[in-house]
Parts: C-alpha cells; structure tokens; sequence
C-alpha cells in the first residue's frame, strides 16, 4: 500500500498518497460568473532548497516577465505577514480585454513535509487600476492574516551581496513619473524610450555604478519620430561630473520597472543596496 498522509481541506481530512503533489488554489471573486473588477487568489509555490525569499521573489518576477504580455513590474517591497518577512510585487500585464493589474503578496512558510519549505502568495487582481477602496481591502487581508506554518526562523542572509555586473545595464530615473527604468544596455534604452518621452519627461540617465550620464541624441534628417529616436541615442561618462549620483536621487523614485528579463533588478530595495555596496568599494 503507497505510504499516505493526512490533509487537510476546509471540509474535511482524508489519506493522500504521498506522492501527490498539493496544487491547491483559494479563489475568492465578487461574482459568481464573469470577470470581476476584484478578485483575490491564494496558492503556494515550490522553493528552491536554500532559497531565500528576495531570490523567490526575483526568480518570480523573472517567470511573470517571461509569461505575461507587456509585463511591467511597478514595485518590490518588502513587508511582512503576520510577523513573518514578506515581499509585495505590485505590476500590469496586457491581456485582450486591456490591462490587468495586480498586487502579490509572498511569504515563505514551512511544508507539509518535515523540513520542507514552500512559498505562500496571496494575490490580489483588479480588471483596471486599484482604487482606494479595493487597496484598503487587500491591505486588511493582508493584515489578518495568521500562520498556521511559519518558519521557525528565517534562513541567515548572507554577509555580503555578490557584487552586480558593473556593464552594460543602465538606469533611466524619471522625477516626473517617479519611476526608475531598469535597462539592460543602451540599446534597450534606445528601443524603449521614445522621443516624447525623451523630450518632455526630463530622463536622467545612470550607468551601473549610479554614476550620471550625458544624453544626446543625434537628429537624422527626418527630425526626432514620435515614435522612437530618428538617429543615435548616446549616453557616456564626461570628465565633469554630470550631477549627483544616483544614490542620492534615488528617494525621488517610487516604482521600479525592468525592461526585459535579463536585467539584474527587480526592486528599489536592491537597487539601493548595490548602490551601497559600489560606494564602499
């Protein structure tokens, strides 16, 4: 007989076969058929072994950069549930109805199984952007929760952070919109900002070291496109300081975005800590 063990439902308790695997999903929606303008999902998740949370959480905003359409990760935060470390991915993806929007909250929590370890994410999606009401309501489950599993304790970070690639990633703050952009090169910075964008919104651009770059783009016959730069995008480091460094401007940014999967931050938490780590270099 296949060794077992006993589960647990809302409704009841019955033998399990070892070897299956728990997929369950909580799906909590204002309606019983058709989209809903808020609904809310708790599952869990595999962790690696040794895995520590801020990696779950930059191998998960990874997956979702991969998965979802027109991925924009808005913010990574760290919080906490029920005493217990947690991080808050806040983002929008484009689906054929327009875009989704979402808050995920994650904690990591002991398994079923005798010295195991899962993550818990509670999930919250909005068919437009969160208002106050629907944020306040996410805001109160979050804070009532109570874990039946928490770790017994968290597993020690590491003493020092291995150093990021110094090149090519380059960053894009914009006071305007309060947002940092994450670029993986100066190509991507080139194919992802547009001349309007260029123009009105005043973009400060920093290499990987929080270092200021000088801007400029070199107008082609045809002038500047709406659409994308007409010419060469240039970013390079001067002999004169440009300005502050980017440790320094930092707090005027409230939102983080990544513009692909392979650039090395998804959070401000991270960004200001190699920021750190490069200045005590």
């Amino acid at each position: 007989m296949p060794e077992t063990q006993l589960y647990h439902a809302n409704h009841a308790t019955f033998a399990l076969p070892a070897q299956l695997k728990d997929k369950t999903m909580h799906m909590f929606t204002l309606r019983d058929d058709g989209p809903s303008e808020f609904n809310v999902v708790v599952s869990h998740a595999d962790v690696k072994p040794e895995e520590r949370l801020e990696e779950f959480g930059d191998r998960l905003a990874m997956e979702l950069t991969r998965a979802l359409p027109r991925f924009q990760l808005k913010a990574m935060t760290e919080r906490s549930v029920d005493g217990a470390p947690a991080l808050e991915l806040v983002y929008s993806w484009r689906n054929e109805a327009g875009y989704m929007h979402q808050r995920q909250i994650i904690t990591l929590v002991a398994g079923s199984k005798p010295g195991t370890r899962e993550a818990l994410l509670l999930a919250a999606t909005c068919l437009s952007a969160f208002t106050d009401e629907w944020n306040a309501a996410f805001d109160a489950i979050v804070d009532s929760i109570k874990l039946r599993r928490p770790l017994a304790e968290a597993p020690a970070a590491p003493t020092s952070m291995p150093a990021r690639p110094a090149l090519p990633t380059i960053f894009a703050l914009s006071e305007a919109r309060k947002t940092l952009h994450v670029f993986a090169n100066k190509d991507e910075v080139a194919a992802k900002l547009s001349a309007r964008d260029m123009e009105q919104d005043r973009w400060e651009f920093y290499d990987a070291n929080g270092t200021r770059l000088l801007a400029s783009v070199t107008r082609g016959s045809g002038g500047l496109s709406l659409l994308r730069p007409a010419g060469t995008l240039t970013l390079e480091r001067t002999a004169e300081p440009q300005g502050a460094k980017l440790g320094e401007r930092l707090h005027l940014a409230q939102y983080i975005q990544a513009s692909s999967s392979s650039v090395p931050f998804y959070s401000l938490t991270e960004v200001r800590a190699h920021l750190e780590q490069v200045a005590k270099a």
